[in-house]
């Protein structure tokens, strides 16, 4: 167990790479309850095993977040210059061969004096201060667990924990001087015995296990081919190289056939042949078809209701199986 002081917003983001954080509390809870990994932890595990990035995303409302964690902070420091800053707190007892665990606590005082570690959390919110604690309470935890743990090594120190609850009712984010009388501080009562329904150490289990042979992942309807299997990939590059030259031969005899039908029409030619092939000329011609798209269109357009009804009397169903399309974009000169 040990603490770290660093840029933390830099931090944050290098760590969510092969480790899960206080920010991971609620989901590692889930997963804990379940038994097993939720398709909607993935995304979440393949950030944390680098087969995914998370794009660093800020809002007007996080922004705001970050100034009043920064203004309490400074309200902190003033009564007590031991108060430290987002230190990192990397847990020795809670990671496992896959992943490691810690957590970036917002506020933490080591009182050797009197032997207590407090940790503080601060949250910018509309909630009220028990909605919040109760929204929060696995972060919170979270935290606790692993003071907890560098208490002991610490030799025997009690931790506390405190919630400072921001209230941001009417707040516009943008144009908005802190306010002391919106801020709730409280000590969390029954923290140590809340903190065991945390199940974090068998949601590390789960999730080491899992991380094992998790080696793909894939988002949204469209991957870049980089993010495919080697040997995937491999053998698609064999293939779309296959389907280029296809292309370029097929390429090649439209244009000579455009050529021949020009020397055919030119002397007068209907058709060449021998034992191997035979190649007919053939004129543009004119024909005129009913055009059954057209007139539905139109149909439609001037009797939507009577259009239904004529649909609906003669709708079919037709299955096809499912494939795969590829098509090749064009070189650039």
């Amino acid at each position: 167990m040990e603490t770290k002081e660093f840029d933390y917003k830099n931090d944050i983001r290098q760590t969510r790479q092969n480790n899960l954080g206080s920010s991971d509390a609620k989901m590692l809870q889930q997963i804990a309850e379940l038994g097993s990994v939720p398709r909607s932890a993935y995304k979440r595990l393949a950030v944390c095993k680098g087969l995914a990035t998370n794009p660093d995303i800020t809002t007007p409302a996080m922004r705001f977040g970050d100034y009043i964690e920064n203004e309490v902070f400074a309200n902190l420091k003033a009564t007590d210059e031991r108060w430290q800053s987002n230190p990192c707190v990397v847990s020795t007892k809670y990671a496992r061969k896959n992943v490691g665990c810690l957590t970036h606590i917002d506020y933490l005082l080591q009182d050797d004096e009197n032997k207590v570690l407090i940790v503080g959390e601060a949250k910018a919110t509309k909630l009220s201060f028990r909605q919040a604690r109760n929204e929060y309470i696995y972060q919170l935890c979270h935290h606790y667990l692993l003071a907890e743990e560098l208490a002991k090594s610490l030799g025997g120190y009690k931790v506390k924990v405190l919630l400072c609850v921001y209230d941001t009712n009417d707040v516009d984010y943008e144009n908005h001087d802190f306010d002391p009388s919106r801020l709730t501080v409280k000590q969390l009562r029954n923290i140590d015995k809340e903190s065991k329904m945390y199940r974090l150490s068998d949601a590390m289990d789960i999730v080491s296990a899992f991380l094992e042979n998790f080696n793909e992942y894939y988002e949204g309807d469209e991957i870049d081919s980089a993010y495919l299997p080697e040997k995937v990939k491999q053998e698609f590059n064999t293939i779309t190289n296959v389907l280029a030259e296809i292309k370029e031969r097929e390429q090649k005899v439209e244009e000579f056939k455009a050529r021949l039908f020009d020397f055919m029409s030119s002397h007068d030619i209907k058709s060449i042949k021998n034992d191997a092939w035979s190649i007919t000329r053939v004129d543009p011609t004119e024909s005129h078809t009913f055009d059954s798209k057209r007139f539905l269109e139109d149909y439609a357009s001037k009797h939507p209701r009577a259009y239904k009804k004529l649909v609906s009397g003669f709708e079919k169903v037709v299955k096809r199986k499912g494939s795969v399309q590829i098509r090749l974009k064009g070189k650039k000169d």
